[in-house]
């Protein structure tokens, strides 16, 4: 009976054991089952997961990039206005000091001229023409007067520019010694022998001596200047160089053609001599 139960007991004992066993299996067995299910669904989610982000990320910093080139853009605009503002500052500071020191030169030069002057600058001239006018910024207002002489410095060299012939309240026109009905006293500045100066343009940008005694001997860069006569320039102004000279096989007079010192292609500024003219000269240049 005893050998029966303890069988019994046994029995029961084992079939427990074996039913935590198969439970214990089971369990194991659902867990090994779900993890390969999580696994298998991550593998298959995971590159569409991956794909999603990447493009929300690419598109992210693809809008970004553009808006920092838009600002790179601006930036640069503003840098490039900002460089052109600079260089036009400073060519007018470099154009200000050339003409600040210009000025300067010019009222140095004034104070060595032995005559009152009022300095003018050139505001329009005729370069196809020879310069056959020249038009200056003072007038009647500065004590501007018709038949003033007109001279400028070139080269450390006073120079005679031509004369004073039409005049109104702020500007004035002024002929040039070149120009073809323009009449100046000239001489040789060593042999002191004098003449009358001639324009020849528009045909030329000489001008021609004439009416020169026919004994004096004239060399090529001798130089001429005013002789005073006819009272409108002072004498001793420099004119410029013989360039020629031509003398005829009968008569008593000889002509040089002379380039003058003055450079019309590059003339600014003049010095216009306030003296007045000599009345007979006005009233013969007033009835040619």
């Amino acid at each position: 009976m005893d050998e029966v139960k303890s069988t019994q007991y046994k029995a029961i004992i084992i079939l427990i054991i074996l039913l935590f066993i198969s439970f214990t299996l089971m369990g194991f067995s659902q867990s090994k089952i779900t993890m390969n299910f999580k696994s298998l669904a991550f593998a298959v989610i995971y590159p569409f997961q991956f794909a999603g982000v990447s493009s929300i990320s690419f598109s992210k910093n693809f809008f970004t990039s553009i808006k920092n080139n838009r600002h790179l853009k601006i930036e640069l605009e503003q840098t490039r206005k900002l460089l052109e503002v600079y260089e036009r500052t400073q060519y007018e500071f470099e154009e200000i000091k050339r003409e600040n020191e210009r000025l300067r030169r010019l009222i140095g030069a004034q104070s060595e001229l032995e005559y009152d002057t009022v300095i003018a600058k050139v505001v329009a001239k005729s370069p196809q023409n020879f310069y056959k006018t020249l038009i200056v910024n003072r007038g009647k207002e500065s004590g501007i007067e018709k038949w003033m002489p007109v001279v400028a410095f070139q080269d450390n060299i006073k120079c005679v520019v031509g004369k004073v012939i039409d005049v109104q309240r702020y500007s004035a026109r002024v002929q040039p010694l070149i120009e073809q009905s323009s009449y100046t006293g000239a001489m040789m500045k060593d042999s002191r022998y004098s003449g009358i100066l001639v324009g020849q343009s528009p045909l030329s940008e000489y001008s021609l001596m004439q009416y020169i005694n026919r004994r004096t001997e004239i060399n090529y860069g001798d130089i001429v200047v005013t002789s005073g006569m006819g009272g409108v320039f002072p004498k001793g102004i420099m004119i410029g160089e013989i360039v020629s000279v031509s003398k005829k096989r009968y008569g008593i007079f000889q002509e040089a053609l002379v380039k003058p010192y003055v450079d019309f292609g590059r003339l600014e500024e003049v010095y216009i001599i306030t003296k007045k003219a000599i009345e007979e000269y006005i009233k013969l240049f007033e009835e040619n």
